[in-house]
């Protein structure tokens, strides 16, 4: 995977199916170290991808893409586009954060001045498209925050009445939460923020832990740790979670757990990537997969139609502005001459010039609707000089 071709649109993608989270984040180090000029960049706990149009970015980039990702061109990367907002792609078919963080990665390339107008256009589709989906979606909505604790569960049997710690206050600490209040266990809510954790609990019915719980680790049939940056505890944390039968689910991007404290737990800590790879893609059995499968087909088609005619929009756009300048010169030659040229009859000429290039450019604009290779869209260039 050394060379690409030129594309409209590439997708670079390493996915926890086929990239392991250390190379997964070495990939993201290195589109942070050497970011492109126009990208859009998605970095959530299963996935990094990088969306890009200009073949220079392509080609520099494929060489520090990871063994087992893939570079998707043309039509493949659009189409995986669409299935990772339709959530087709997910944990949970169909689960809400892939949509908040693919609009947050959107918002944050457009920020930048890094969203170039056919990534503005593909991913306005791909969020209706994902926004449709959601709207199909009958009863609770399930997350990863669900996958996470039934993980738990199967260790440890049911935890209604049952401690469980959520350490984190984000977005996933929140749904984790919920569930697991909603689950009737014990909740108790850790995070680096004291106040954060207020909130939460306050919010859900859960009580607040010290981000390091000490000896009171012990207490605790299961543990969610989702996190931006290390879960740092001491001695006496690490101790009570050895000498426990906790398990604890890290889903964390990258590993919160401590190295430390991973190695003593063994097959007791489940990560992101083993919660993924034991349930990455598993549809609910309603048909519903099926209509995700339509949808993500059709977003599909409409957009590469609307790539495919983007050239001779854009030659159409260049040839009116050139007809117009050319009409403007002239007609500011022509008031130079008549400088006592009464207004009505101005306007008259004006009228009269725009109606003339109208009829002229009637039939290439025509042409440049219908062209279907191209081949009428280099023409207009060539003969127009665009």
């Amino acid at each position: 995977m050394n060379e690409i071709e030129p594309v409209d649109i590439v997708a670079l993608v390493a996915h926890v199916r086929h990239v392991p989270a250390v190379e997964r984040e070495g990939f993201a180090a290195a589109l942070r170290r050497e970011p492109a000029h126009r990208a859009l960049i998605l970095e959530t706990c299963h996935r990094v991808e990088a969306y890009l149009t200009s073949h220079d970015d392509a080609a520099r980039l494929v060489a520090v893409l990871p063994a087992g990702g893939r570079a998707l061109t043309g039509e493949h990367a659009v189409h995986h586009a669409m299935t990772v907002a339709v959530g087709r792609d997910s944990v949970v078919v169909g689960e809400d954060q892939i949509l908040h963080q693919l609009r947050e990665s959107v918002d944050a390339a457009r920020a930048a001045g890094t969203l170039d107008p056919a990534l503005e256009r593909l991913f306005a589709r791909a969020l209706h498209a994902g926004r449709r989906a959601r709207s199909w979606r009958q009863g609770r909505p399930r997350s990863l925050a669900d996958v996470a604790l039934a993980a738990i569960e199967r260790q440890v049997g049911p935890i209604e009445g049952r401690d469980v710690l959520v350490v984190g206050a984000g977005r996933i600490g929140r749904l984790a939460t919920r569930a697991a209040v909603a689950a009737g266990a014990s909740v108790a809510v850790a995070n680096r923020s004291a106040q954060g954790a207020e909130v939460l609990a306050a919010s859900t019915g859960a009580r607040v832990e010290a981000f390091d719980p000490g000896a009171r680790m012990g207490a605790f049939a299961g543990v969610v740790v989702a996190l931006a940056g290390p879960w740092s505890i001491g001695a006496a944390t690490i101790e009570a979670m050895a000498g426990s039968a906790a398990i604890v689910v890290d889903l964390s991007a990258p590993a919160a757990v401590p190295a430390g404290l991973a190695e003593i737990l063994g097959r007791r800590l489940i990560t992101a990537d083993v919660l993924a790879l034991d349930d990455v893609g598993v549809a609910p059995q309603d048909g519903s997969a099926a209509r995700l499968d339509a949808l993500v087909d059709g977003s599909t088609a409409e957009f590469v139609a609307w790539l495919d005619g983007r050239d001779g929009r854009a030659a159409a756009d260049a040839l009116l502005k050139r007809a117009d300048r050319e009409r403007e010169a002239e007609l500011k030659a022509l008031w130079r001459r008549l400088p006592d040229l009464e207004p009505e009859a101005r306007r008259a000429i004006e009228g009269m010039t725009r109606h003339l290039a109208g009829r002229l450019l009637r039939e290439p604009l025509e042409r440049l609707g219908r062209d279907t290779d191209g081949r009428d869209e280099r023409a207009v260039r060539d003969i127009f000089a665009l």
